[in-house]
């Protein structure tokens, strides 16, 4: 047993509260939602470049939803790309069995460059209640649809899923597999947090609260549904302007502006399948790209940031000066983790491998050091065929072969 000193209190107290926090998001997720049976006109929008190998399989699995089909519309953008991408749309639209329509865009914005110009021209469109979103190199559940918008009780502005890594027929690899971790695992720390402010929500000092309990520090915008009037309130993407983390910026400024709340899912139904990145220089460039939403944060965000420096930056480094406790601490931390991870799997009968979440904690441990290290010194982003200079603000210019517009 470690004596208890000053040298050994201080990693314990940090590892101690750490576990605490990831205990109580473990029961955060647990919250159940409150669900409603209204079936509103919804818009599901698709923004793809260069996708002719995904977008067949997305289209066909938003063809196939259980919703009525006059009640939903498909909207496909095809964002400049130079492949078989739009024509493969046009094909589908002539015989789809839904109400859905294209979307070519085939001249740069020089502002808004990359998804955020597909987006905004696809929305400038939407008349309907509901929008969701999603990339094309996803495929969604016969109810994703329904499961969704079934959320959207009168109090909230905002629904997101799951996000689950893999293809059909194709093992996973180690880092597919690192990658379904790190969905569950970030997926499962917003879902818990946004079950925590569920539960404030009814407690008497908050009931009735027009300021947002809780808005979160990042969105799957693969998987991501709100409401147009909201959108239209706060300007749209225009008013968020240029960003790599524009829906999380967006949902934001809707939580800010509506007082209304955002609800994180982790329904099978609501789950969303997306192609992984198959090598970690691609998974490092998502990342990246990521992190550059640490440049613009409230108050709760610094709270989640100083959560992971201290997890993942400050007790590495300690284990320098007092070894045994801040391995304990850190042991501490992955027994959280682990929770965190177990929970959200249990919900979707997924089955995680204890070296699959021990790899996890050492993977974000090398993650966190670089993107910090990369954020602070201000390196440009290289991400879906554009590069992006200091402060978001993309250059125009071009990296390799244009990708998905997502």
């Amino acid at each position: 047993m470690l004596p208890l000193t000053l040298q050994t209190f201080y990693p314990l107290l940090i590892g101690g509260v750490i576990f605490l926090v990831l205990l109580s998001i473990s029961l955060g997720t647990t919250w159940k939602w409150k669900r409603v049976k209204n079936l509103p006109q919804v818009t599901v929008v698709v923004c793809a470049r260069d996708e002719e190998e995904t977008i067949f399989d997305c289209m066909m699995s938003l063809a196939t939803q259980d919703y009525p089909v006059d009640l939903y519309r498909v909207l496909l953008v095809d964002h400049l790309s130079k492949d078989r991408t739009g024509e493969l749309m046009d094909k589908f639209i002539e015989s789809a069995p839904i109400n859905a329509e294209v979307n070519h865009i085939t001249k740069p914005d020089s502002l808004y460059v990359g998804k955020i110009q597909g987006l905004m021209a696809a929305l400038d469109q939407v008349k309907s209640e509901i929008v969701l979103l999603t990339d094309a190199d996803c495929i969604v559940p016969e109810s994703w649809i329904r499961t969704i918008v079934s959320y959207f009780s009168n109090d909230v502005v905002a629904v997101g899923g799951l996000v689950a890594t893999g293809e059909d027929g194709i093992e996973p690899t180690r880092v597919t597999r690192l990658q379904n971790v790190d969905h569950r695992y970030y997926l499962g720390i917003q879902a818990g947090l946004a079950g925590i402010a569920g539960w404030l929500y009814n407690l008497k000092p908050f009931r009735g609260s027009k300021r947002p309990i809780y808005r979160p520090a990042f969105c799957s915008g693969n998987n991501l549904a709100f409401r147009l009037a909201a959108y239209k309130e706060v300007g749209g993407f225009r008013a968020v302007g240029p960003s790599l983390v524009e829906d999380h910026a967006l949902i934001k400024k809707m939580l800010r502006a509506t007082g209304k709340r955002i609800v994180i899912t982790l329904d099978p139904e609501a789950r969303v399948q997306t192609i992984p990145q198959t090598s970690y220089r691609g998974l490092w460039h998502q990342k990246r790209r990521w992190g550059e939403a640490m440049r613009k944060v409230s108050l709760l965000d610094y709270t989640m940031y100083l959560f992971v420096f201290s997890s993942k930056i400050l007790l590495p480094w300690l284990l320098l000066f007092h070894p045994m406790a801040s391995f304990s601490a850190l042991v501490l931390v992955a027994i959280g983790s682990f929770m965190v991870i177990q929970t959200v799997s249990s919900k979707t009968s997924d089955h995680i491998q204890w070296r699959d979440i021990l790899f996890h904690e050492i993977y974000q441990v090398l993650l966190n050091h670089s993107l910090l290290i990369a954020v602070l010194i201000g390196s440009p982003v290289f991400w879906k065929g554009q590069r992006y200079g200091r402060g978001s603000s993309p250059t125009g210019r071009e990296r390799n072969k244009p990708s998905a517009c997502s």
